[in-house]
């Protein structure tokens, strides 16, 4: 095994290989792997003169692509610990972000935070207290080509906390060590991908989360892999963006969450797609959130004349704590799926379903099998191992599963305690392949029968008044302690989708239609006001503080086309169980599952 310093170092002799970074400007900047090294080694030295000393702790927030990946590497090169986070996207959810930043800092004890100018003044002036000191990068760039070697790092020595995207508490630092980092670049790239120096990666992964930091900064380097660095804003602007810079760059390997997929294959224009030479690229990983087959395959169908393979969709499952990657669908094979029957799943056996019931049918995606020399088991609540189809809870171990949480001993004892990672997520394993199901936490248990919220969200999705993908489902208990399901959806209201009532009847009309469950409440709230993590993520728990909390930004009545008439979906539910107001609907009883006793 090689640390990432002496990969960087290694590879200093291959001058006509390069990273490229495209700047939110659109210029392009090339850093050849020569050069790599010895901008690491420059920085390693600035930083070193700034006082710190090997183990200290150094925040990075660069929203420029180049800026972050030199300044990263020379934090690894000087022996620091890196702690990527998050640069701010809009001035309107500051607080938001100031809370998380601030729990960052304090969280990794950071000695230092790496800005850009732009961001300096506000960091300073409203971010960084107690004992973090605050630089630009512009001062670490150094003078002169002949810095000194840096002292060596080891394998045990600890790279950089990479903070988990707190879907469901607090984000938490991983403790992410330099063997952790080369057992999983070694599984991604050599096990996973069969990667040679011919191929060519292509990210507009945000660079502080996991799947592009490592996907994309650190593996494709230990198989002397090129890449090009696109703007994550700049994808979200214009999808057509990523596919472009793969037709242009003859990308090979590229990674992205699902709904990306599906923005893409939305979002791109004939006109834009019409001259695209896709054939070049063998694997569009998926993974990071559920993973949506007819998603997949909208994509797939939809860029088939641009020459993209059936073959070349690559599901994978991983997580921070296992450093990235956990298990890879087969490199050569299609995409695999397992319709299941719903009503066996919440018993907690994935049964497949019979041919001609697609209403009590659930389709996943196959995400794989753990890489050599790692293990995968479905355990009990106890820990024991369970047979093939029977659902349980996700335990991982091997030399990519981190040592824990910095700083946080209970958590580290809750998830690493017996061996073996417990990584919240529950699944099921059929003729060795994983199947992902959801998170343990975020269960909604009705009437005794579990409920995922993936599947709620997916056909709450779906309805006309819904942002796409901007929906939580989530359970409380009511004054009875019995739980009752809450739905929380951001809303596009006018004459195509209609009123608050006409949109929520259309979600009740839905999950009653589909799920077979009846909502105890539906709220629609502003547009972008739907808590997410860093990487996208809905956050489930934080939705749910903030109904507790009377927080959710609702839909009121000056929104336009708001009624504040109950739809006709609810003639049927006496008027002293319903509290209704423009945008929300609940009920003072949880409703019976359809079919419930």
């Amino acid at each position: 095994m090689r640390t990432f310093p002496q990969v960087l170092r290694e590879n200093a002799v291959h001058a006509d290989r390069a990273v490229t970074f495209m700047r939110a400007s659109g210029e392009e900047r090339r850093v050849s792997f020569p050069d790599l090294w010895k901008e690491s080694k420059k920085r390693a030295q600035a930083l070193a003169g700034l006082g710190l000393k090997k183990g200290d702790r150094v925040a990075i927030v660069l929203p420029e692509p180049d800026e972050f990946v030199l300044t990263f590497m020379a934090c690894l090169t000087a022996g620091l610990v890196a702690v990527p986070m998050y640069p701010p996207q809009t001035l309107a959810k500051m607080e938001a972000y100031g809370d998380t930043v601030r729990h960052i800092l304090s969280a990794s004890g950071a000695r230092l935070l790496i800005t850009s100018d732009s961001l300096r003044d506000m960091l300073a002036a409203h971010l960084v207290a107690g004992d973090t000191r605050l630089a630009v990068e512009s001062s670490l760039r150094g003078q002169g080509d002949n810095a000194p070697e840096p002292a060596p790092v080891g394998l045990e020595d600890l790279a950089f906390l990479q903070f988990t995207s707190g879907s469901t508490s607090k984000p938490k630092g991983v403790l992410v060590t330099f063997k952790n980092l080369a057992a999983n670049a070694h599984a991604i790239m050599v096990d996973g991908l069969k990667s040679t120096p011919a191929d060519k990666g292509v990210s507009w992964l945000p660079l502080y989360h996991d799947m592009g930091l490592i996907g994309f900064v650190v593996a494709p380097l230990y198989t002397l892999v090129q890449v090009m660095f696109l703007p994550t804003m700049a994808f979200i602007r214009r999808p057509s963006i990523w596919l472009e810079a793969i037709h242009k760059f003859r990308g090979t390997i590229t990674f992205a969450p699902n709904f990306a997929y599906g923005l893409a294959a939305r979002a791109v224009t004939d006109a834009q797609s019409k001259d695209w030479d896709l054939s070049c690229m063998r694997a569009l990983g998926c993974g990071a959130e559920p993973i949506q087959a007819d998603v997949l395959r909208v994509f797939l169908d939809r860029f088939e004349k641009n020459g993209l393979a059936p073959s070349s969709m690559l599901p994978s499952y991983g997580m921070a704590e296992s450093t990235l990657a956990i298990t890879f669908w087969d490199i050569d094979a299609e995409l695999r799926t397992d319709t299941v029957d719903v009503e066996a799943m919440r018993a907690g056996r994935a049964t497949p379903a019979e041919a001609g019931s697609p209403s009590h049918a659930m389709e996943l995606v196959a995400c794989g099998k753990p890489f050599p020399g790692h293990e995968l088991k479905i355990a009990n609540n106890d820990g024991e191992a369970l047979g093939d189809r029977a659902v349980g809870e996700i335990w991982v171990r091997g030399p990519s599963v981190t040592a824990g949480y910095f700083g946080d001993p209970r958590s580290t004892e809750n998830a690493f305690g017996a061996g073996w990672l417990r990584t919240g997520d529950l699944g099921y394993v059929a003729d060795g392949d994983v199947f992902i199901c959801g998170r343990a936490k975020d269960l909604i248990i009705l009437n005794g029968r579990n409920y995922y919220p993936q599947d709620i969200e997916a056909v709450v999705s779906k309805t006309a008044g819904v942002r796409d993908g901007q929906c939580v489902s989530f359970s409380v208990l009511d004054e009875k302690g019995a739980e009752r399901c809450v739905i929380v959806a951001e809303a596009k209201l006018g004459p195509r989708a209609g009123t608050a009532a006409d949109v929520i009847a259309q979600i009740l009309q839905a999950v009653r239609s589909e799920i077979g469950i009846v909502a105890g409440e539906v709220l629609l709230i502003k547009r972008g006001t739907l808590p997410k993590t860093s990487s996208g993520k809905v956050r489930r728990s934080e939705a749910k503080r903030r109904l507790e909390m009377n927080e959710l930004e609702l839909l009121g009545d000056g929104e336009p086309n708001v009624d504040s008439v109950p739809p006709p979906a609810l003639s049927t539910v006496p008027p002293s169980m319903i509290d209704m107001t423009p945008a929300r609907f609940s009920t003072s009883e949880q409703q019976q599952p359809l079919g419930g006793e």
